[in-house]
């Protein structure tokens, strides 16, 4: 949904004092720089656009500075909140302290309602990413576009590898190994190294004896400078 604020626009804040001008738009907020320089992320409901100078106003305004400059005088712009008269008007009613320490301590609690929000957002994007990961392994493995490197060793997959027997663990490597291949087939993976170690050479042998169902997929001992002869080079096409 587009924004009905365009960076540039000057706006003012609807439950506090003060304003800015927008500089920057997101789908959740509107940055807007105060006086001081400082950038504050506001809900664009919080926010009232200034409007422009239009019509009569505008007509009226050009003609008075005609009309003045003819006779050798200036006039600021009486409908510009940036103009000598605002900036003069400013300066002969000065803000009072008890006023900016109002502005400031307001300052201070809407930002800290956008750090919550933008926490909970944070949250909610941390959470998301961790439930993406999770359901796709294959990301953690990772070494480069296309390519991954997964380590079968029980000590990797369990907390408590100690606590389980052979047959245990070689199910365990298994079940991952599966799953790591099924992830590869989905991410259009190039290549997955598969380390296994060496042993009594069963996880490797039946690793192997799988990779052969498939049609699509190349195996091969990965090189011995790297991994020994405990891993398993497997291509995808």
């Amino acid at each position: 949904m587009k924004s009905k604020f365009e960076i540039g626009d000057k706006v003012k804040f609807l439950n506090q004092i003060g304003g800015g001008i927008v500089t920057k738009i997101t789908d959740d907020f509107i940055f807007v720089e105060d006086d001081s320089g400082f950038d504050i992320p506001m809900q664009p409901e919080e926010l009232i656009r200034m409007a422009d100078q239009q019509g009569a106003a505008k007509m009226f305004n050009s003609k008075m500075e005609e009309h003045l400059k003819g006779k050798g005088k200036e006039i600021p712009s009486v409908f510009n909140s940036t103009s000598k008269a605002a900036e003069a008007l400013k300066k002969a009613v000065p803000i009072t302290p008890e006023e900016e320490i109002k502005q400031l301590k307001n300052q201070i609690a809407n930002l800290k309602d956008q750090v919550a929000k933008l926490k909970k957002q944070l949250s909610n994007v941390q959470q998301h990413n961790s439930t993406t990961l999770s359901d796709n392994i294959l990301l953690q493995h990772t070494v480069s576009p296309g390519e991954a490197e997964v380590d079968l060793h029980i000590d990797m997959l369990s907390e408590h590898p100690g606590d389980l027997t052979a047959h245990e663990a070689f199910e365990i490597q298994m079940h991952y190994f599966r799953l790591c291949m099924n992830h590869a087939f989905k991410n259009k993976m190039k290549k997955v190294t598969f380390i296994h170690g060496v042993g009594k050479g069963i996880l490797k042998e039946e690793i192997q004896k799988e990779l052969k169902q498939y049609d699509n997929v190349h195996f091969f001992d990965a090189p011995m400078s790297k991994y020994g002869v405990g891993a398993t080079e497997v291509y995808f096409r």
